[in-house]
This record gives structure tokens, sequence and C-alpha cells, in this order.
């Protein structure tokens, strides 16, 4: 532990002790602004406005009619001249003749694929929203796949997010591929799961081989193994994966997403579309929203706190805005959950303050969650003053007793979460999850029968793929609280390692 926050603990101890609580010294909340606005106009300013492309003569026209149709019956080296010359002899003012190529149905797919690749080849903000476009609507797999192939050939960073909110609605397995493809082409590594996915249960060798060739290319330019990928990228070394350097038009429609977190557009699904696509970009855009903290719109201070919360450890550089979000009442539960999930240590002494009679319940069940989500040692003596069954509420009493879990105390809370099990008005199912993790903590250190405990519980859970109904679930829940309690006497008995 840092001498600063030691010295923090100890004070924090002795005010206790001497039954005058204070509460640590924080940072006051920072002043409420239009910040996303300012920062939406800054960043027009920047990139200034855009002149019209020209109009094609007729001529042109054929020209370019000419290289779709070159580019179809080419082969070879010979494929590069109609992708040079698009650039060289046209230019941008192609996009428009070219997008009604790529979305007419009535044309061969060959031909389809022809501009889309020449789209590609113009490598233009508006080319990449044609092929964007069809990533998104087309009715084709294979045009989905080979659209988000082609952008993944490109530089136009601004189609991540889009291309993020793509790969969780997307129903196809071969066109994650090319998603993952395009994602890693811009150092980003959300897609890594669904390609890990794919490399173990595709539907065909080739996509399998494909998708194992991905993830290990991946992992060269890392210069990492790839069984560590995932890892690094779900924790705080995420900076050590290759980044990505964004563009104006990028963190253009990085603020354009924190907008959609307003109270003026509040729609459910928009919300949680943006707060997804968000927190599943790079560590950079943790730091580049931070300011929305202080944004005067209610709904976007709680939703970006929101975002960094699933960012976990890749915004664990946000620590100390977070910490002075605190000091906003209608922010701080929100704040206090995302210091807990980012692991920020140096917030412990503020959290525990946090967690105390006296404030906020809400609040103080944030707090507690926290607390045992940094991992910090520290947090046990709130987490266990606060752990009073007879005294507190039932969701203060889980908090506190997931928090001890996690925090390698579980035994204090074991028995009162067994209980919870079979309680129908309890909160079953985050006890289940917080005594599964206390099992396998405990056959991880090889203590007692903890092992085959886990065993026995996880044989009572549903089949892979199936989802459960409520009359499942209570039932599984009941199952699990006669197992353990006929286990629970011998597992407390046994020591801690």
């Amino acid at each position: 532990m840092s001498p600063r926050l030691w010295a923090a603990s100890v004070a924090l101890l002795l005010s206790v002790g001497c039954g005058q609580p204070q509460e640590p010294e924080s940072t006051p909340a920072p002043q409420l602004g239009p910040v996303v606005q300012s920062r939406l106009a800054e960043l027009d300013r920047e990139l200034g406005t855009s002149d019209p492309l020209p109009e094609l003569t007729p001529a042109q026209l054929q020209d370019l009619d000419g290289l779709v149709t070159m580019l179809v019956s080419s082969t070879g080296a010979l494929r590069q001249v109609p992708l040079e010359a698009i650039n060289e002899d046209i230019g941008p003012a192609a996009v428009p003749r070219l997008r009604e190529w790529l979305v007419d149905d009535a044309r061969e797919a060959a031909q389809r694929l022809a501009a889309a690749e020449l789209l590609a080849a113009l490598d233009h903000p508006l080319a990449a929203e044609a092929l964007l476009r069809r990533v998104e609507l087309a009715p084709e797999a294979w045009m989905r796949s080979w659209c988000a192939w082609y952008l993944g050939n490109t530089s136009q960073d601004q189609v991540l997010p889009r291309l993020l909110l793509r790969l969780r609605y997307e129903k196809d397995p071969p066109t994650y591929l090319w998603l993952g493809r395009a994602l890693l082409h811009f150092n980003n590594y959300a897609g890594l799961a669904a390609l890990e996915d794919l490399a173990e249960r595709a539907a065909n060798q080739p996509e399998v081989n494909t998708a194992a060739q991905l993830l290990q290319d991946a992992a060269a330019r890392a210069g990492v193994e790839r069984s560590q990928l995932r890892a690094l990228w779900s924790s705080q070394r995420a900076t050590e994966l290759p980044q990505l350097s964004p563009s104006l038009l990028l963190r253009r429609e990085v603020w354009r997403l924190v907008s959609e977190l307003s109270e003026q557009h509040f729609q459910l699904r928009g919300v949680d579309d943006a707060r997804h696509v968000l927190a599943n970009m790079g560590p950079w855009v943790a730091m580049e929203i931070t300011p929305a903290l202080a944004d005067s719109d209610a709904h976007i201070r709680l939703h970006t706190a929101q975002v960094l919360e699933r960012m976990g450890p890749r915004a664990s550089r946000t620590g100390q805005a977070l910490l002075r979000a605190l000091g906003d009442p209608r922010l701080a539960p929100a704040a206090a959950e995302a210091l807990g999930r980012i692991g920020y240590p140096p917030a412990v002494p503020v959290l525990a303050a946090k967690s105390e009679r006296g404030q906020q319940h809400e609040l103080r069940v944030a707090a507690l969650r926290a607390l045992g989500r940094t991992g910090v040692s520290e947090g046990l003596a709130s987490l266990r003053a606060a752990f009073q069954p007879n005294e507190e509420p039932a969701d203060l009493c889980q908090a506190a007793a997931t928090g001890l879990v996690l925090l390698g105390a579980g035994d204090q809370a074991a028995t009162w979460l067994v209980q919870q099990l079979s309680d129908p008005l309890a909160d079953g199912q985050g006890a289940e999850l917080a005594i599964e993790t206390w099992l396998w903590r405990g056959a991880q250190s090889e203590r007692g029968d903890f092992a085959v405990a886990l065993e026995g519980w996880r044989a009572l859970a549903e089949p892979p793929g199936i989802f459960p109904s409520l009359e499942q679930v209570r039932q599984r829940l009941d199952q699990r609280a006669r197992l353990l309690g006929s286990l629970l006497p011998k597992l407390l008995a046994s020591p801690q390692r």
C-alpha cells in the first residue's frame, strides 16, 4: 500500500474508533456545464466544411462503369489497374455512382462487389459510409461480410463505433469473422470472444482456420501469445496492445454517441446501444469522454459513469475524475460503482466513508459493492461493519457479503448467503453468484472439500444454451441451498490457506 493510502486508512480507522466518523477529504465535484455540446462544436470547427462532390460528366460515368467491368473480368496484377485508376482519373466524385451499383439488386453479385472494392480503394469518408450502410442494412450475409472486409482495408476509423454495434446484432457466423477482422484492423479487440468461439466451434474447417489465423496475426502484432489477448484487453494492461490514434472524425463520432446519452434524446435502446459501443472502444475512449462527468445534463453524467464502469480496468486512468464525481449527489452511486469496477485502490478510504450509516442508502450499497471489487483488503473493516443481517436492509447486506467473498473473507457471510437461496423474497441469484465465487476460490486454494462442493454445485446448473424459466430458476436455487445446507458445516470447519 502506498504511504498516502496507508495514512488515509489509519485516519479513517482512528476516527471510527473515537466514535466521531469523519469522511476523508475529497475533491469537490466539478462545476457543471454544456461539456458535450462544446466538444462537438470544437470538433466541427476543427473538421471544417466539406466541399460538395462534383458531378461526373457523361464521359466520366462511362469510364467509371468501364472500371467496374474491368475489375470484374480481371485477374492477378491486372486488377490493380482499375483500383489505381479510380483515384488517379476520377476520385471521390465516383462515390454516388459506385453506391448505385452497390445497392442495385438487379446487378450481378460480381459487379456489386467490384463496386464495393472500388469504394474501398477510394479510402474516402463518403465511400466508407456507403460500405458501412451495406454492413448495417444489406439483407444478404455475403454482402455484409464483403463490405466489412473492405472496410478493414481502409483508414476510415470513424466506422469503428458502428462496426461494434453491428457485431452486437449480427446473426451470421461467417460475418463475425470479417467484422472481427475489421475491428482488429483498427486496433479494437472487442471481437475477440466471437473469433475465439469460431476458432473452436465454427460450422466448417475453413471458418475455424480463418478465425484462428486472425487471432494469431493479432497476437503477433501485439507481441504476445494468442492466449493472452483477451486477458490483456480486459485488464489495466490493455494499453500494452497496439493502440489506435483516433482521427477527428472518430472523435466526433464518439462525442455524438455521448450526446445520445442525453435526457433530450432518451430512448432505452438508443442509450443502451451507445453505452455498449463506448464501453467496447479502446482505453483512449475512457479519457476522451471523462469530461462528460461534468456535463450539465444529469443523464449524460450518469450514463458516462456507467460506460466507465462497463469498461472496467480499461478505464483505470479515470479514477481521479470518478473520485470528484462522488461529490455530485446525483452521480455519486454510479461513480462509486465505476470506481470498484475499474479497480482504483486510492478510492478505498473515501468509499469506506460513503458506506457508513448516515449516507444515502443507494450510495452505501454502491460503495460496499465497490469496496469488494477494488480487491484491496483495507476495505474489509467497512464490509464487516456493514454486514449486519439483523440490523441492515437485505440489499446492503448482499453487497457487503459479496464484497467479503471477493476479498477472501466469504466464510463470515456464507451461512447467510445460503439462507438467501431458499428465500423467495431475497436476491437469490445475487447470493448464488457470490456463493459460486466463494466455492471457486476455496477450490483454487485446495481447501478442504471445496472442489467436491463446487462440482456438485455446477452439476445442478442448466445445460448450456438453455434459458430457464422463473420456476426452473427457483428449483435450481432450492436444490443448491439443500446441497450446501448439508456441506456447509464441514466447509466452514476447513482451515483457510
